[in-house]
């Protein structure tokens, strides 16, 4: 029995499989590769026999133990909060500036895992999490930090982070063409983007 390793995650379009090694910092995708890949209750994927398996292992994307636990892949969110009408506050403006400061010190090129940190240890109230990234979408704009959907996640996670709030920050991917998206949501609704959009992508990270 093979497990894909600790910090590489998985996610099947029809037939093929994608995976995100974040040790390397990089996407593969094997085009018939997908039905031998079982996802675990636990979160884990287990990888069964044949070719894909033996080129996963030479890849060194495979491990003999279980990896340990890892947060359930979302559902694709059905709503989004960023045409909602929103109060910006001082503490808002607060958090958001010590998220842009924070990432701001990421070196450029640095991989994924540069811009993960630590949630809070307590779970929030939804409409506390709601409102938080609703003002925070008004004001990111305004923030002195530019960037593409990682950089965007970041900074929303950040600042709910300095307001003891947290949220699923969720990577995706889709094919033809091949495209990786990440974005931040809460349940069924997103936090950062329109859902739309993400209606072409498929989870297959959650932190």
């Amino acid at each position: 029995m093979m497990f894909l390793k600790t910090g590489v995650h998985a996610a099947v379009i029809d037939t093929a499989l994608v995976i995100l090694d974040l040790e390397a910092d990089n996407y593969f995708c094997l085009p018939s590769g997908g039905e031998t890949v079982v996802r675990r209750s636990d979160g884990g994927a287990e990888v069964l026999g044949g070719s894909t398996r033996d080129t996963l292992q030479e890849a060194g994307l495979l491990q003999a133990q279980a990896p340990p636990l890892v947060r359930a892949l979302p559902a694709k969110p059905a709503r989004t909060v960023i045409h909602d009408p929103a109060a910006v506050s001082w503490r808002d403006i607060y958090a958001g500036l010590a998220a842009a400061l924070a990432v701001r010190k990421i070196p450029a090129g640095s991989g994924i895992t540069a811009y993960f940190s630590e949630p809070p240890l307590r779970p929030a109230a939804e409409p506390d999490v709601q409102r938080a990234a609703t003002a925070f979408w008004r004001l990111q704009p305004w923030l002195p930090i530019e960037g593409e959907c990682l950089v965007r996640s970041a900074l929303l996670v950040q600042a709910l982070h300095r307001q003891g709030l947290r949220a699923d920050w969720v990577f995706g991917v889709r094919l033809f063409p091949f495209m990786a998206h990440c974005w931040v949501q809460l349940g069924d609704t997103c936090l950062n983007d329109d859902v739309e959009r993400l209606s072409a992508y498929q989870p297959l990270l959650c932190r």
